[in-house]
């Protein structure tokens, strides 16, 4: 090719470059809509998570608001739980929960927000939670019954995680129907004991949820995870409100040891609930502009 006619592509190429890398700027920017709440449970470990909070760089919708309220034995391990082979690859930080449940009965630890939320619309309606979770080992092949809940006061009013039949399962409490009350979401995938997974899950508008076990990509332009296993439903529950979060485990049966829970994040984009799923703008930016040079140095 002529010089002068190289010249003009590259110059023709370069603003549509930068046209592209602001597209890219601003999506990226909203992929990252806002990340409300993380819990890399960093505290101290050996301890009792009563009264602890996470630090740095953990955040929360209202300072000062420490995990209380616990039943039974609820506590903070050395090192954080291991994210799966294969599975999205989202960064860990300081230590884990551990909820153990040697009696049989029910185990929990709460953390207020400081604030309510709501799944009414124009309220931020779009929410989406991840954690890490490794179940208990139970006696006598008896279900699981334990996970991640979000509670208005007193009242349960969503559950992830593993249901009585050891299934992770994301549940709606409350439903209006006449023949059953709780709605839902099965994985049909068993809670092995002892085995770490990434739970992914949204609660979109007033009826929609959704639950991926072990994502192991991103849809960029849905902005949803991909690959892994995925259940969804909607529910007849109408919009509710919730102000705290809960670990617990209310099996019957002991556990041989304790459950594990790990970076709790909850946000207005998945990207925010799985930041490295996402390339930075920046890399993308500085990727294009490479692209950008490339007929420059090509010879012809």
């Amino acid at each position: 090719m002529p010089f002068i006619l190289r010249s003009i592509f590259s110059k023709a190429l370069f603003p549509v470059t930068l046209f592209m890398a602001g597209i890219i700027g601003l999506f990226g920017e909203s992929a990252r809509a806002a990340l409300i709440a993380y819990d890399p449970f960093n505290q101290s470990p050996g301890q009792s998570i009563s009264g602890s909070e996470s630090t740095s760089p953990g955040v929360w919708p209202s300072g000062g608001q420490a995990w209380g309220n616990v039943a039974g034995t609820v506590g903070i391990s050395s090192g954080s739980l291991d994210v799966p082979v294969g599975v999205v690859q989202i960064p860990t930080n300081g230590n884990r929960a551990t909820v153990l449940n040697s009696t049989g009965s029910q185990v929990a630890a709460f953390r207020d927000f400081g604030t309510t939320f709501s799944t009414t619309p124009g309220s931020g309606d779009d929410l989406w939670f991840s954690f890490l979770y490794r179940p208990a080992e139970r006696t006598g092949g008896v279900g699981i019954n334990e996970g991640v809940s979000l509670f208005e006061g007193g009242t349960e009013k969503i559950f992830f995680g593993a249901d009585g039949d050891g299934d992770l399962v994301i549940r709606a409490l409350g439903g209006e129907s006449s023949s059953f009350s709780d709605q839902f979401a099965n994985t049909f995938l068993d809670a092995t004991s002892n085995q770490t997974f990434l739970v992914v899950t949204n609660v979109r508008g007033t009826t929609d949820y959704s639950i991926w076990v072990d994502p192991s990509g991103f849809d960029q332009l849905l902005g949803v995870p991909t690959g892994g296993t995925t259940a969804s439903l909607t529910s007849n529950l109408s919009d509710f409100d919730f102000d705290r979060v809960r670990l617990g485990d209310d099996t019957s049966s002991i556990a041989q040891g304790a459950a594990a829970f790990d970076e709790f994040r909850m946000g207005t984009a998945a990207s925010d609930v799985v930041p490295e799923a996402v390339p930075e703008p920046a890399a993308l930016l500085l990727a294009l502009l490479g692209l950008a040079v490339l007929p420059r140095r090509r010879r012809w």
